[in-house]
């Protein structure tokens, strides 16, 4: 929080940035890597949790973080972070 910023509404101009997403083809193989990576240990996190105890709150959590991992990944890239595409 910005200190005397109530809420968005007061920024000034200057501190707007346009953020503009890159299209899947042009991502860098590092941050494919990363982001495979990445999917890949929350996906065995989850697996582990759900595999000692399918209801506790730490399998929920992992689930989560699954969920969450592949709806921004949606949100940044579109169709084209989709399977198959």
């Amino acid at each position: 929080m910005i200190p005397g910023v109530n809420s968005w509404v007061n920024f000034p101009p200057s501190l707007c940035v346009q953020w503009s997403m890159q299209p899947i083809e042009e991502l860098d193989s590092g941050t494919i890597e990363r982001l495979g990576k990445q999917g890949e240990l929350l996906l065995k996190m989850y697996q582990a949790e759900f595999a000692k105890d399918p209801s506790s709150r730490a399998t929920e959590s992992s689930r989560s973080n699954v969920i969450a991992l592949r709806h921004t990944v949606k949100q940044m890239y579109g169709d084209a972070a989709e399977p198959g595409t």
